[in-house]
């Protein structure tokens, strides 16, 4: 937020102190660090509130920052259920503040790319395939995942990054799901002296409202991973994304090419490279918000409190199987 010329912060809150990385805030970054939320928002002037803390969380937070009329980005999962969900967006018709989601993986420039594919050079959608493995099983024996590994606390792959995929295949496809089948699994039920019953693997299918249909799969506890891939097939021809960094189309049946998406040069260097891998989908993601909130002009991409909501629903009906 600090790269956004337009932007200021204003205060940080955080449970404990070393949660703040060393480096990159000090006192002359932060004008005020709050251990509570409630007086942070009671206390400081705040035009937009960014909620990033566990799940359980969200819904009390964003209930309060709403009525205070102040502007919000939540984190994903939304809430810890549709219902939750439902009551947040009946709240935004009594009050004046702007409801978004950080799914802003879909500003990454070639992730704009490939939808731009899809909606001029695919033809009618046929199948949606996003599949994710990665190499987790020994960090997962070996390392506390915390609130992650807890159920109860919304922790999980499907939370984390189906969040994610589930939002990616609404926001390229622009259709609803018809049917859908999908559960949970844990594969390393337990790590570092502590057991887990949050999922590390989920699989999911269904159809949409099109008759086309979509398999979304993620894998973290095996040894070997294979990253991710993003296939969407259709009667004119094939998009192919693999780790967000190569994308190949094929028209009709010819062999795929790859296509050059130009690169983001304009990174800030002094940026941590966990933030670096952040930015160029964060940053337009941020001005979109800027914009949204200052002009009340709406991005089409943008995501708002309603795709929260229907990313929930979709959740729910995987986790009740």
């Amino acid at each position: 937020m600090q790269t956004h010329p337009r932007m200021k912060l204003t205060a940080v809150c955080t449970m404990n102190r070393h949660q703040i990385p060393d480096g990159i805030f000090s006192e002359s970054t932060i004008p005020k660090h709050y251990r509570n939320w409630n007086k942070m928002i009671d206390y400081e002037e705040l035009d937009l509130l960014f909620v990033s803390s566990l799940p359980p969380f969200h819904y009390n937070m964003v209930k309060t920052a709403l009525k205070k009329g102040i502007n919000i980005v939540c984190e994903k999962p939304f809430t810890m259920n549709r219902h939750e969900s439902r009551e947040l967006i009946e709240l935004t018709t009594h009050y004046s503040a702007k409801v978004m989601i950080d799914f802003k993986w879909r500003f990454l420039p070639i992730r704009q790319k490939m939808k731009k594919l899809f909606q001029n050079n695919i033809g009618d959608l046929i199948h949606f395939d996003y599949h994710i493995s990665s190499a987790q099983y020994e960090h997962l024996h070996l390392t506390s995942r915390g609130w992650m590994a807890q159920k109860q606390q919304f922790g999980g792959m499907l939370g984390a990054i189906g969040s994610h995929m589930i939002d990616c295949m609404r926001w390229i496809v622009g259709d609803e799901i018809e049917k859908i089948n999908g559960f949970v699994h844990t594969h390393v039920p337990e790590g570092a002296g502590e057991f887990r019953d949050a999922d590390d693997a989920f699989f999911i299918h269904g159809k949409m409202k099109n008759n086309s249909t979509f398999s979304l799969q993620l894998l973290s506890g095996v040894n070997h991973g294979f990253g991710s891939q993003l296939r969407i097939f259709g009667s004119a021809g094939t998009i192919v994304l693999m780790n967000d960094n190569t994308l190949k189309y094929g028209k009709g049946s010819k062999p795929l090419k790859k296509i050059h998406i130009l690169q983001q040069e304009n990174i800030p260097v002094h940026l941590t490279l966990e933030a670096k891998a952040y930015y160029p989908a964060f940053y337009p993601f941020l001005e979109k918000v800027y914009e949204y909130i200052i002009f009340d002009k709406l991005d089409r991409d943008l995501p708002t409190i309603q795709d929260g909501y229907e990313n929930q629903v979709i959740l729910d009906k995987i986790l009740a199987n």
